[in-house]
């Protein structure tokens, strides 16, 4: 029992106390203290931060004034943005401009999804693969690795999300993909079908 409080007050100190890291390391390396001979003050041995240092950098005075920063960064873009229709509102040349790109950039939506059409055409013997294998060689559908990344979302190793859901892009997400079986596959479930009616 005793042993188990020492080590949970050892690892407490490890988390939270950067000295007592320190300490800890001397204590488990003989060698160390010949050599670096650490104190309670300075020492050549990187400090880690400990979790209640994290917690400092988030609710202390540090993290309050990132975060206040963070808000006006916002509200200065909205701002910008209001006054930047207001503008337009004014102006009967850029509210033109404004509709003109608005309407070329539906267009451009427009077009995009109609590459896509192929995935609701439902014909005897049609396999939507096969348009979608022709779409990929021409460069009309991008998937894999040709979508652009956001490098703003990339966490521990991960390149970033992809601005796109690469499933909707994908053969069969209208009709799904059925394996066609022949008769001969599966007897035992033609007995069983033809025993409840089923074909």
């Amino acid at each position: 029992m005793k042993m188990v409080a020492l080590v949970t007050v050892v690892l407490f100190g490890l988390l939270c106390c950067p000295r007592w890291s320190v300490a800890f390391q001397t204590i488990a390396s003989p060698q160390l203290t010949s050599v670096c001979k650490p104190s309670w003050r300075s020492s050549p041995i990187v400090r880690s931060m400990g979790l209640l240092d994290d917690m400092k950098l988030v609710f202390g005075e540090e993290g309050k004034k990132k975060r206040e920063e963070k808000r006006q960064r916002e509200i200065d873009e909205q701002e910008a943005i209001q006054r930047e229709i207001l503008e337009r509102r004014r102006n009967p040349e850029k509210m033109q401009q404004y509709f003109d790109d608005r309407k070329e950039r539906l267009k451009k939506f427009t077009e995009d999804r109609d590459v896509y059409k192929f995935q609701n055409k439902v014909e005897k013997g049609y396999d939507p693969l096969t348009d979608w294998k022709r779409l990929c060689e021409e460069g009309k559908i991008k998937v894999g690795e040709d979508v652009k990344r956001d490098e703003s979302s990339a966490r521990l190793g991960s390149e970033g999300l992809q601005d796109v859901r690469v499933d909707e892009r994908m053969p069969y997400i209208d009709q799904g993909y059925v394996e066609e079986k022949k008769q001969s596959d599966d007897p035992l479930g033609q007995l069983f079908g033809n025993l409840f009616g089923k074909k």
